[in-house]
């Protein structure tokens, strides 16, 4: 009886390369696809935090009758105590037992870490060292959550949280309107603004904003690198607040702060220029992310808008000043 044997025959060595190429050709096909939605999701997530925040808003001017304070200051020797509107809207976004545990007196420089207050760091407002609050953090940032800011060594610095978002202060000079200097000053940390929402020392109602809730800016993404570093409105971490009491009259020396932004150059822009963009504490800081084009933004009216990098920059400070009288409406 015959016996009949089989031979198995197997791929050979060039189908196997052409199988590895073809798959290697399909992977790098679909790799941006994956990357972009992946972007998506994590804008998406951005644009959810801006809604948290500007609710937050609302709902604090519904209590108190105004906005909350941009970034303020209880009072005049250093080093100083004060806070700004993260600190102040933590009831309104789930942190409300944080909020209850916090001290807010003229006594410590309870709000600070690092630098100047040294070893007395957070004294009295302990439970923000490490407080990861969801809301204030964009998921496509390079930021570290928790780092030293530029300039300052100490390492309790790390203990609070880097903010992806700012205040709007308003817009630096020339502004749009009749009088183009009109909401800022040379206070010698950059332009100082209060043409804007959120800027230092004083609260304002939504009355005031006369250019009307959906034509101005109320908080910027602030979530990009500059020249590769963080430049972030997060000096001394991200629940600091301004240097002095003061506001833009009278004396206003040596006017820096953390938590706001007046706008000064574009979005997305690298410019490094000394007094205005090259430290964390200055007044205009850059708005600025990691999404392809543009940033998000929050208006008054509680909607979130993108703004593309290359959008006309009068047009830009049309929507950060709140009265200049020619409002911009989104299509």
């Amino acid at each position: 009886m015959a016996h009949f044997g089989f031979r198995r025959r197997g791929f050979t060595l060039v189908e196997l390369l052409v199988v590895i190429a073809i798959i290697g050709v399909l992977v790098a096909l679909l790799l941006p696809a994956v990357q972009a939605a992946r972007e998506a999701a994590r804008r998406t997530q951005c644009v959810n935090n801006l809604k948290q925040i500007a609710l937050a808003q609302h709902n604090y001017h519904d209590t108190f009758k105004t906005l909350p304070v941009g970034s303020f200051n209880l009072r005049h020797d250093w080093p100083a105590n004060g806070t700004n509107w993260r600190a102040l809207i933590l009831p309104f976004i789930e942190q409300g037992v944080i909020y209850d545990q916090l001290v807010f007196t003229n006594q410590a420089p309870s709000f600070m870490a690092g630098g100047a207050a040294g070893d007395d760091a957070l004294i009295g407002n302990e439970f923000l060292r490490h407080l990861m609050v969801d809301a204030y953090r964009c998921p496509s940032t390079q930021i570290m959550p928790f780092e030293n800011a530029q300039g300052v060594t100490h390492n309790n610095q790390r203990e609070t949280i880097n903010v992806n978002y700012a205040g709007n202060q308003g817009a630096a000079r020339p502004i749009p309107g009749i009088d183009p200097n009109r909401g800022t000053r040379d206070c010698g940390q950059g332009w100082s603004c209060d043409n804007g929402v959120l800027f230092q020392n004083q609260a304002i109602g939504m009355a005031q904003v006369v250019d009307g809730t959906s034509n101005v800016i109320l908080i910027f993404e602030q979530s990009g690198l500059v020249a590769g570093r963080n430049r972030t409105s997060n000096y001394y971490g991200g629940w600091f607040g301004s240097r002095r009491p003061f506001t833009l009259v009278g004396d206003c020396s040596d006017h820096w702060q953390t938590g706001t932004t007046c706008v000064r150059f574009a979005p997305n822009s690298q410019i490094v220029q000394t007094g205005a963009t090259d430290q964390m504490y200055r007044n205009n800081t850059h708005v600025n992310s990691q999404h392809p084009g543009g940033i998000n933004v929050a208006m008054v009216d509680g909607s979130v808008q993108f703004i593309p990098e290359v959008i006309d920059f009068l047009t830009l400070k049309r929507l950060a000043c709140r009265y200049d009288g020619e409002p911009v409406q989104f299509p």
